[in-house]
């Protein structure tokens, strides 16, 4: 379900934080959904226990997953497409803030962003 690529400049637990991150955006894992425990979810994928647990640490940190001891792992409620758009507008300034400093202009940006919108 999950698609990692091994050969991306990013993380394996950045890939999978982005791939829970769009499956809930998608309406795949709702709320109080439970997610894959982190042995089940390494095993299939498999990559190490620790990247999953990363991943999810991450997502909890960010307010988009929770954990209850003995139980799992599940996406939170309301606030949770708050959260997600917080932590891509975040990303969005990253990436904006380095382009500029590398002398892109704001016309090629504009260009970017709506040759990803509509494509």
């Amino acid at each position: 379900m999950f698609s990692l690529d091994t050969k991306s400049k990013d993380p394996i637990y950045t890939q999978l934080e982005k791939n829970i991150v769009k499956y809930i955006n998608l309406g795949i894992y709702e709320k109080n959904s439970i997610l894959p425990s982190v042995r089940s979810l390494a095993c299939e994928l498999g990559i190490n226990p620790n990247t999953v647990s990363k991943a999810y640490k991450n997502l909890e940190s960010n307010g988009v997953i929770y954990t209850v001891a003995g139980k799992g792992v599940f996406v939170k409620g309301e606030s949770t497409l708050k959260n997600i758009h917080k932590i891509a507008a975040d990303e969005i300034k990253t990436v904006l803030r380095d382009a500029k400093n590398s002398g892109v202009n704001k016309d090629e940006v504009i260009g970017i962003v709506n040759e990803i919108w509509e494509g």
